[in-house]
């Protein structure tokens, strides 16, 4: 199961959004079997100075919800995008056996990230079932406008990963 990230607030703490998906994710691997919690998620854009990464925030979401002690817990700090969530997260599980990944995130945003974390996993040639868990928005207004913004972010992104999957020659990093 892989985690992503979402935005810190300016005093460097988990914003709403974060502790949603954490809270989530921790729901759903007491109710599957999850061989690997990976918390995805680096330095956005907007990342406040001196703030820790978003994967060590969710790590310490993590550490107060009791994660079964038999699931370890890897962390993907070099990611600053969706795209990048999805590279450096599946290259972190090329070393496990892992047949399914579970892209734990804002239901408006998992679209998005399911295409990029199947484009990924088809460039590392990762024979692997990408599923989404959308995790609802309770407030219709943030839900409508996280809607809008991710409608916007797929005219974006699906460009991108249609020239990275046309690239020629050496792999390209997002």
């Amino acid at each position: 199961m892989i985690v992503l990230g979402a935005a810190v607030r300016p005093d460097g703490t988990a914003s709403v959004a974060m502790r949603r998906r954490v809270s989530h994710a921790v729901a759903f691997a007491h109710e599957t079997v999850a061989a690997v919690l990976v918390l995805s998620g680096g330095y956005g854009k907007r990342h406040p100075p001196g703030a820790m990464s978003e994967a060590r925030l969710m790590a310490a979401l993590v550490a107060r919800e009791s994660v079964p002690s038999d699931i370890p817990l890897l962390m993907e700090e070099r990611s600053s995008d969706t795209l990048g969530n999805a590279w450096h997260s599946l290259a972190l599980l090329e070393g496990h056996a892992v047949a399914r990944v579970i892209v734990v995130t804002d239901r408006p945003h998992l679209t998005r990230a399911l295409w990029c974390f199947r484009w990924a996993a088809r460039r590392r040639g990762l024979a692997v079932v990408i599923e989404g868990a959308g995790v609802p928005i309770p407030d219709r207004r943030v839900a409508l406008a996280a809607g809008v913004r991710e409608a916007l972010a797929l005219v974006v992104y699906a460009p991108r990963l249609w020239r990275a999957g046309n690239s020629r020659g050496v792999e390209r990093r997002p």
